[in-house]
């Protein structure tokens, strides 16, 4: 029997509509006949036919109902369980995606077409979403650079916005922009980590031989800083130490993991700093133009303090003279100054403070007769002595070592190496001197230069 002949058999014993709509698209559901062909084996409008079969699959048996008879309302726009529910995700994966965005994206995963009006209807329906925790590992996370990146060209693939990726995964717009460029340009090898790493790059010079070389000196210095153990590095090593900051990385890795000791601070520096400008009256324009001389308590030993007495030369920051002491009277002051004079000549001024052993008629008397030029600093203000600058870094260097100290003699000869060391390692004011000198000339030595060479310039 023929399909129109079993069709117009069956219809007769029918006492439904919804059975009669049912078997008209029957073939079509169940076994994917075309509209065209039941139409023309039912009789009915293939537009009509099509129709009824797109409602059912969206409906179900409640499609075929007859809604001529029924109330007019606006329709709720409807969508597929599947589509719906991916919908309904997108939003609440990120809720500022855009409804264009979404609409992209449904019809390149399912090749569904809808438009943002209808989308906005059907959002409109549910309560605003909750923000849930992103299904989407963050970029940074992710164990595989190469499948980070991959990610990122994915989602673009899928219809995602690129300030949506970024804000998905956590990483700059401009870095999607430069991932999707390179995709574009070379493809999948693109994707894959062009980075090489250079040879000083810190990781591959912090070595277990380097950090024993730093943890040797953080335990004999233990109050210095990276600025201080880089200078004693390039001091014990023939070749360059590593960068300030890469000593300063290799110092935290041992006070994590070896035990060091952690950074130092005076009880000064706990209490709150007010700023203020703090003005230097006196600034040295050339090599012996001013020295710098102040007495600095050391230790106690049986009951009596030991003083350091030190001039520094401004312009070149070296001690020119020094010494650990038990006195610091008027005698010891003259001895020395005696030492600096006898092996660098005469400065033209001799910068101190107001203490009794320098305001005495003696020590000026002598001052003038030799030409120099006595000058002392404010009072209350000690950081206009440039020697102030040179106590802080014996502090940091040489204290330690001063308080494990038992007799006179062993204080004197670590104030005689602290001198030492602070000669030979870099001070923080030469940083960004073209100068390039560390070391004064004697200053008739260098007068004598001058004279030779000012006919020549002249």
């Amino acid at each position: 029997m023929a399909a129109q002949e079993e069709f117009a058999h069956i219809r007769q014993h029918f006492v439904d509509p919804i059975q009669h709509d049912y078997e008209v698209i029957r073939p079509i559901v169940l076994f994917a006949e075309t509209a065209a062909e039941r139409s023309r084996q039912t009789g009915v409008e293939r537009t009509i036919v099509g129709d009824k079969a797109r409602r059912f699959v969206l409906e179900g048996m409640d499609g075929l109902r007859d809604r001529r008879t029924e109330a007019r309302g606006p329709r709720a726009p409807g969508y597929p369980d599947a589509i719906a529910g991916y919908i309904l995700y997108l939003k609440q994966l990120y809720p500022p995606i855009h409804l264009r965005e979404i609409v992209r994206i449904v019809q390149r995963k399912f090749g569904y077409k809808t438009n943002h009006h209808t989308l906005k209807r059907f959002l409109a329906l549910y309560d605003p979403p909750h923000q849930l925790e992103l299904a989407l590992p963050t970029f940074a996370t992710f164990a595989d650079a190469y499948q980070a990146r991959w990610t990122v060209v994915r989602m673009a693939a899928e219809g995602w916005n690129k300030k949506s990726i970024a804000d998905c995964l956590k990483l700059s717009r401009s870095h999607v922009y430069t991932i999707l460029e390179a995709f574009e340009r070379d493809g999948f090898a693109g994707l894959e980590d062009q980075r090489t790493r250079p040879p000083q790059h810190p990781e591959n010079q912090l070595s277990l031989p380097f950090l024993k070389e730093v943890l040797d000196l953080q335990q004999a210095y233990p109050r210095a800083g990276r600025f201080r153990i880089h200078g004693l590095l390039g001091q014990q090593r023939e070749a360059p130490p590593p960068s300030e900051r890469t000593v300063g990385r290799a110092m935290a890795i041992n006070r994590q993991f070896h035990g060091a000791p952690g950074p130092w601070q005076s009880g000064h520096e706990a209490q709150a700093d007010v700023p203020s400008f703090k003005h230097l009256p006196y600034r040295p324009a050339y090599r012996h133009h001013l020295w710098f001389t102040d007495i600095r308590y050391l230790v106690q030993l049986e009951g009596s303090w030991v003083y350091s007495i030190c001039i520094i030369e401004g312009y070149s920051r070296k001690i020119v003279a020094g010494m650990a002491s038990l006195h610091q009277d008027l005698t010891a002051i003259l001895q020395i100054l005696f030492a600096a004079l006898a092996e660098y000549g005469c400065p033209h001024a001799l910068v101190s403070d107001n203490g009794s052993v320098f305001t005495a008629k003696d020590y000026l008397a002598i001052l003038r007769d030799l030409a120099i030029e006595p000058l002392h600093i404010e009072k209350g203000k000690p950081w206009q002595n440039m020697i102030e600058a040179q106590f802080k870094v014996q502090l940091r260097l040489a204290d330690y070592h001063f308080e494990q100290a038992h007799t006179l003699e062993d204080v004197q000869n670590q104030h005689a190496a602290f001198i030492e060391t602070f000669n030979t390692t870099p001070h923080w004011a030469h940083r960004t001197r073209a100068d390039g000198h560390r070391t004064p000339v004697e200053v008739l030595g260098w007068l004598r230069e001058r004279v030779v060479r000012a006919p020549a310039s002249a």
